[in-house]
């Protein structure tokens, strides 16, 4: 993925996704989490972050959640534990040089987009609702900024059938 006149590996993405992900909703303290969260919620695109590059460019982090496919009450925990299960998953492809994938976003026409969609999910369950969270990066066309895109996906499209064969 390019940055202005740099470019990241798949893994540096995914390390980059990481680092922000619990540098944000692990590290920071649960008064500054619960604030990005409810910001986030509100449907506020959030800057978090500038990255200093090391040709002295600096990037914007900014960070967006979409929740049309959560299922049941959202709430900051259950947001929270999302993002532990993410980051479990996405730190365990990291652990494997050369793991992580990812997806490309298409448009409605087919159109190849900058979006990536990091092929780590974080399941979680409460009662009878599965719900998973991924995240994609999307880099600015036009400015250095990069926006991380936490997802809930409709959980239905994870489950795999399996058939008794003999």
């Amino acid at each position: 993925m390019a940055l202005g006149n740099s470019t990241l590996t798949y893994d540096q993405l995914g390390k980059l996704a990481a680092h922000l992900l619990h540098k944000t909703f692990i590290e920071a303290t649960r008064t500054v989490s619960k604030g990005v969260y409810r910001r986030l919620l509100a449907g506020e695109v959030v800057p978090i972050t500038e990255l200093k590059l090391e040709d002295d460019q600096s990037v914007q982090l900014n960070m967006k959640l979409h929740t049309s496919a959560y299922r049941g009450d959202i709430n900051f925990s259950r947001f929270r534990e999302s993002i532990v299960a993410l980051l479990q998953e996405l730190l365990a492809a990291l652990r494997k040089e050369g793991e992580l994938k990812t997806f490309q976003a298409t448009d409605a026409t087919g159109v190849a987009m900058t979006t990536r969609l990091l092929a780590a999910s974080g399941p979680t369950q409460q009662g009878a609702d599965v719900n998973v969270l991924m995240v994609a990066m999307t880099p600015s066309d036009s400015e250095p900024r990069v926006v991380a895109e936490l997802m809930y996906m409709d959980p239905d499209q994870f489950i795999t059938s399996s058939r008794g064969e003999s």
